[in-house]
């Protein structure tokens, strides 16, 4: 990518090359990989530790979502969103600098390997979880103006702290500012997560708030029965955890 001009760059920091080289020490600590490229785990000059989020040149989601995310995370603030520190757009490889979040992701805490790592979740922690990550979406339903639809909600995207096991929802590449007085956005193309996608999203391309309440009911029954969305070893009656 050549440099890459960035929406309303007073609110958010503008981090360096070599501060991001620094902070990752040359990117040495991978901690996640996806479409988009690779997630690293760094320490900031000040002590603060981050997640950087390096948008690989060959990714398939491009410029759009980064500067999207960008736009999103600059105007908005709740304790149970990921808050975004800053960018980096000085390379071939654009950055995305969020607060880190040692927990994990709730997927891998009902899922995981790492019993040691990310430990299975009480009955308590899950409500708690649960309440956080409503919480989180009540806000870009409700308090944000305009609204904000996530397009996006599943147990991968939500974060969670180490000791408190406090829920975050992260990533907001694809979501949706919504228009005043409009009770719906008409998309062109359909963006989300085969087991979490609204059946009536799909259908009709009418993007609303409840699109994001289909997926959070799904994150809900994953959280009660501890299975995924969608789990191809199951029978066909029950592969789908709707249909189930």
């Amino acid at each position: 990518y050549s440099m890459v001009m960035v929406p309303n760059p007073s609110k958010s920091r503008a981090f360096t090359l070599n501060e991001m080289l620094a902070a990752t020490e040359n990117f040495s600590h991978r901690i996640g990989h996806g479409g988009f490229g690779s997630v690293f785990r760094g320490r900031l000059q000040e002590g603060q530790e981050i997640a950087v989020k390096m948008l690989s040149s060959f990714s398939k989601q491009g410029v759009a979502e980064f500067l999207n995310e960008i736009d999103l995370l600059s105007r908005i603030h709740h304790k149970n969103l990921v808050s975004l520190l800053g960018y980096c757009n000085e390379s071939r490889d654009l950055m995305l600098v969020y607060e880190y979040m040692p927990g994990g992701s709730l997927k891998e805490h009902l899922y995981g390997t790492n019993e040691e790592k990310h430990p299975k979740l009480d009955w308590k922690s899950r409500l708690k979880i649960a309440l956080h990550s409503a919480q989180g979406l009540e806000y870009l339903h409700v308090a944000c103006t305009p609204r904000i639809i996530h397009r996006d909600i599943k147990t991968g995207k939500i974060l969670l702290d180490v000791t408190n096991l406090n829920g975050k929802l992260a990533d907001f590449g694809l979501s949706r500012i919504t228009i005043e007085g409009e009770a719906s956005h008409v998309t062109t193309t359909v963006k989300g997560t085969a087991g979490y996608l609204d059946p009536e999203y799909f259908s009709t391309q009418m993007l609303t708030e409840k699109s994001d309440i289909y997926s959070f009911g799904v994150v809900l029954l994953e959280l009660i029965c501890g299975r995924r969305p969608i789990d191809a070893k199951l029978s066909e009656e029950e592969i789908n955890i709707i249909r189930w």
